[in-house]
């Protein structure tokens, strides 16, 4: 990651690798990691793609006990389920999204070829920016994740989500959150947008197969008009 720079932004660090021909950037790629990693986790993913890609990597505005950042807590009920805080996830959604916003200001990111990428928690705030901000992306890459509780209510009006490209990959193993929840994302973007998923033999991961599918999948979002 010899090419990696980086930037303060809203005093969060953010990791920036530039595409190689600053001329011709083909599109813009903000990751957001899971919970317990940071900015560093996700960027090793940058060398699959386009070169001409610029790819930017977000740290999580918490902390959690064990070390790492997050997004938002996680709380353990009685029964033992889990419980997203979701007013939390709310303020970090917020806060990336002034990020971008300051990005775009700066010059930074331009156009419409913005490509928001998450991981576990990171996959639940890039659900909840789109519902805020669709008009940012151009496509959602959806890895392991879970839908925030009331995103059916957060929706309203579907209509504006038809031109927007989704990817979503779950592991079938996955015993951090299983993969029920990975079939629910599919089952509320596929009527509303322009969906590709996959299921694969994984636990709470990003494969190699994954990573060959959101390749492909990333090429085709981009040469289209």
């Amino acid at each position: 990651m010899n090419n990696i720079e980086q930037l303060d932004i809203n005093g969060r660090s953010v990791l920036h690798r530039p595409a190689q021909d600053l001329t011709k950037i083909r599109g813009t790629l903000v990751l957001l990691h899971g919970y317990g990693a940071d900015e560093y986790d996700l960027m090793g993913l940058a060398s699959y793609f386009d070169p001409d890609i610029q790819v930017l990597s977000i740290r999580g505005s918490g902390q959690t006990p064990y070390g790492g950042a997050s997004w938002f807590d996680i709380d353990m009920l009685s029964d033992g389920s889990l419980r997203f805080n979701i007013d939390q996830a709310k303020v970090s959604t917020q806060g990336v999204i002034e990020i971008i916003t300051h990005l775009q200001e700066t010059g930074l990111i331009g156009g419409d070829q913005i490509i928001l990428a998450g991981f576990s928690q990171g996959a639940t705030i890039s659900n909840l920016i789109s519902l805020q901000k669709s008009e940012l992306l151009r496509a959602l890459l959806i890895m392991s994740g879970r839908l925030p509780e009331d995103m059916v209510q957060l929706a309203g009006e579907t209509s504006r989500f038809k031109k927007i490209h989704v990817f979503a990959g779950h592991g079938t193993h996955d015993n951090i959150i299983p993969i029920e929840y990975g079939r629910q994302i599919v089952s509320f973007w596929d009527p509303i947008s322009e969906l590709e998923h996959h299921e694969y033999p994984m636990g709470h991961e990003i494969s190699q197969m994954e990573l060959e599918h959101i390749k492909i999948w990333l090429e085709q979002v981009l040469a289209r008009p």
